[in-house]
């Protein structure tokens, strides 16, 4: 079935059709919803199943994929085996180092004279591409299979890649289901991760910011689990879980309340997003978006992180983290490096 996936996926990208492709975590079936044109949709059909991949900036350049063709494959994991973690020393670009850091230590000058809370900086980082792009996607599959994986393709945007540990919001028959995700730490196995004081504040910031958003939005019953740790690929989360009630016809409303999260974007909202802008000095294009499908008026869709942009000769992938006061610069730095491993060692 792998191959038969792969062939199906070439040729679709051989007649230039857009297409969407999920896997969701845990689940061996493969969903792809492609077009029989070229079409750029920015708005989601009336009745049709769509695939939604939307940016940073949410109402910039959105696309949806009309599922005008709807295909199922399954792909089983039986055979993956542990790998060893890549060495992230090779990768290190001095001058890319030096410039995170400074953007780092200008954030936490900035939290300190200032109410901004919590500020998440992101980079990119161009890796040369030794694989197909096909190889790249079974790579995918393979080795994330506790993730969301997703390929997007549109001739006029490219491809996007990425295995997401991230829901950003399910909608279904009035019941709203979200997570708040926060810290990241290297997995170790048969070891118990003890988190600090930075990870635990971030975690909680990011809690109390989608509780109250859901209430002022006139969400009721909201529920939350407590925080656990949980594994994505190499790397470990706090991440606490949260539902609610709320009017089915409003969902487009509590989507635009949730993104962007603090997850990836800080707090206040509004004065963290006008720090990424003045002062991250790239565009993020459809990192840290959200992507997902929307059916039967149900929406479930993901945050996208853990995501490369896919071009001929080179990948582009990006990274980023939490900062806080409490943000160590060159710990952060490091952390980019943990994340970027996630993608790079599908190339």
């Amino acid at each position: 079935m792998r191959q038969n996936l792969l062939s199906y996926i070439g040729d679709l990208i051989d007649q230039k059709l857009p297409f969407f492709l999920l896997r969701k975590a845990n689940d061996s079936q493969v969903r792809i919803l492609s077009q029989l044109d070229q079409k750029w949709h920015k708005t989601a059909h009336d009745n049709m199943t769509c695939g939604a991949f939307s940016k940073f900036q949410k109402y910039k350049d959105q696309v949806f994929i009309y599922g005008e063709v709807d295909s199922y494959f399954i792909y089983e994991n039986n055979d993956l085996k542990k790998t060893d973690l890549l060495k992230a020393v090779s990768l290190v670009d001095i001058e890319e180092q030096n410039r995170y850091i400074k953007l780092v230590e200008k954030a936490v000058r900035e939290m300190k004279e200032s109410n901004l809370k919590k500020v998440v900086l992101s980079r990119k980082q161009k890796l040369p591409k030794r694989s197909t792009d096909l190889d790249i996607l079974n790579q995918l599959l393979h080795h994330y299979p506790a993730a969301n994986c997703y390929f997007f393709y549109h001739p006029e945007i490219g491809k996007w890649m990425g295995a997401t540990p991230e829901t950003l919001v399910q909608i279904k028959d009035g019941k709203l289901e979200t997570m708040s995700l926060a810290g990241t730490a290297i997995f170790i196995e048969n070891e118990s991760h003890i988190w600090g004081e930075k990870e635990l504040e971030e975690q909680k910031l990011v809690t109390d910011f989608i509780v109250q958003n859901l209430t002022q939005n006139g969400a009721e019953n909201i529920q939350k689990s407590e925080v656990k740790t949980v594994q994505a690929g190499n790397l470990i989360h706090l991440r606490t879980d949260i539902t609610a009630k709320i009017n089915q016809s409003d969902k487009s409303r509590f989507i635009e309340a949730l993104h962007p999260t603090p997850a990836v974007c800080g707090l206040p909202r509004d004065k963290a997003e006008g720090f990424i802008m003045a002062n991250e000095g790239y565009d993020r294009s459809f990192y840290t978006g959200y992507l997902g499908i929307l059916e039967n008026d149900v929406a479930n869709y993901f945050v996208n992180l853990r995501c490369m942009e896919v071009h001929e000769e080179h990948v582009d992938i990006y990274v980023g983290g939490g900062i806080t006061e409490l943000s160590d610069p060159k710990a952060e730095f490091e952390e980019t490096m943990n994340k970027l491993m996630t993608m790079k060692k599908l190339l």
